[in-house]
Parts: structure tokens; sequence; C-alpha cells
């Protein structure tokens, strides 16, 4: 008899924040470069919420998947889904179930309020990054600048000392 096939499939998901010995801002340049998204896209995975990065993997390429965005500092896990054929695949974003269970649990809405303050916390902290991000390149600018007058200046002065 010839073995059953693997049919678990799983999914790769980022625990929407940075490992605790990696700084946000290296962690969210690291996965942009991964991913080929956008700075503002990646921003969002680091929210507060997990969120479903890849569905119906193999359990190879789903731990390659973890290995690689732990490494790159962001908290990340898998899920195994149990013989599942991959195309019959149609799982919900975990930020959705998450949030259906919490309605579930708290009628009154006190995790709901927590959750909503650590997103405002989380959208100002990106809103900040932003501006530094934008004043590091105003900075850069004028460091240029500079550079480029200083060597106009010693040109200037090179061409005067060989015409005198």
């Amino acid at each position: 008899m010839s073995p059953k096939p693997d049919n678990d499939v799983y999914r790769v998901i980022i625990d929407g924040y940075c490992l605790a010995d990696a700084p946000k801002a290296q962690v969210v340049k690291k996965l942009q470069r991964l991913f080929g998204k956008p700075e503002q896209k990646i921003l969002e995975m680091f929210d507060g919420q997990p969120t479903v990065i890849k569905k119906s993997l193999p359990k190879s390429k789903a731990y390659q998947y973890l290995r690689t965005i732990t490494n790159a500092g962001a908290a990340c896990h898998i899920d195994k889904l149990k013989n599942v054929d991959p195309e019959e695949t149609t799982q919900l974003p975990v930020h959705v179930e998450r949030n259906s269970f919490i309605q579930s649990l708290d009628p009154l809405g006190k995790i709901k309020k927590r959750i909503q303050q650590r997103n405002d916390f989380s959208e100002v902290m990106r809103q900040e990054i932003m501006e530094m991000d934008q004043v590091r390149k105003k900075s850069d600018v004028i460091i240029i600048t500079l550079f480029i007058f200083l060597f106009l200046m010693f040109l200037a002065a090179v061409i005067f000392i060989f015409l005198a």
C-alpha cells in the first residue's frame, strides 16, 4: 500500500506586532522588500491584529515563510488546516473571525473599545514614522545641496588659483 498523501495545508499569519528586539522601522523596511508592497500596506499589518499573509500552503513552504518573517523581526505563526483541498479553501481573514468572537464575548464593547484605542495609537505611531521619514528626506536634500555648494566653491578656488 502506498502512503496516504498529505492534504494538510497551512496559512501564515503576522500577529500584528514586532518582536521585542526588532525596531519597527527596520522590520517594515525588510517586509517591504520581501513582499514588494508599499510601506502603507506593511504598516497596516502592525495594527495589533493578526493578518493572514498566505493560505493553502504545504507544511515546508509555510515554515519557510514563518522563518523568513520571524527573521525580519515580525511576530508570526502558522495555522494548520486539516485535510482540505487547497482549491476549496475559503477561510475568513483572521481579524474578521477575531472581531466576531470578541462581539460574542463582550456585548458591552469594552474589548472593542480597547482594540480601537490600540488601533488609534498605531495610527498615531504610523503618522509619526511617516513625518520622521519626511524630515530625514529633507535633511538628506540639505546635506547633498551643501556638499554640491562646497564642491563648487572648491572648484572655483582651484580655477582661480590656476588662472592667477
